[in-house]
């Protein structure tokens, strides 16, 4: 009976980690740059999630995952198009799996810069960046007030966008690309 308890003991530690990093397919949004249209796109993209079990809302961490779409012309079609990921932004939340766990959801732009190759706003870039956020927020993510993390430099012009953002109905569009 003892070494039944252990054995399960010892194949329940090993299991959890485990099950955490199994991978699967996901969806979530990102601002793309839309290349000649000089218009940013928001985009649906099929991310592979390496923590689909990890108890976070990695549809949200992958808003700003790099992006490189396939091409029929890999020596010049080789750059990452998600403009949140060029200009430095991350978003993270708390783990929607812990037990009382406060929840947080926290916008990150203190490497913020906007790309050499330039093209769309940076106030632009956020809001579609944040429009993003809206549309793959998880249920219990939906009414947290979103955080910001930012250096001197961005907070005076960001701090207002969150602000905006966080009064704004959630079911509504925040942002849409001008045409």
């Amino acid at each position: 009976m003892k070494l039944h308890l252990i054995i399960l003991s010892f194949l329940g530690i090993w299991a959890h980690p485990a099950m955490a990093s199994e991978s699967f397919l996901t969806s979530t949004f990102q601002p793309l740059d839309g290349l000649g249209s000089g218009r940013i796109v928001i985009a649906a993209v099929t991310c592979h999630d390496w923590y689909a079990h990890s108890g976070q809302a990695t549809e949200v961490s992958l808003i700003t995952a790099v992006n490189v779409p396939p091409t029929n012309n890999c020596q010049q079609a080789n750059r990452d198009l998600n403009l949140a990921s060029v200009c430095g932004v991350t978003f993270s939340t708390s783990d929607l799996g812990a037990f009382q766990a406060p929840l947080e959801l926290t916008m990150d732009v203190t490497r913020f810069a906007l790309p050499e190759r330039g093209g769309h706003a940076k106030e632009d870039i956020i809001r579609a960046s944040l429009e993003c956020l809206r549309r793959c927020l998880p249920e219990k993510l939906r009414q947290t007030p979103l955080k910001l993390k930012a250096g001197d430099e961005q907070k005076s012009w960001v701090e207002k966008i969150i602000t905006e953002f966080n009064s704004h109905d959630r079911s509504q569009a925040f942002y849409t690309p001008p045409p």
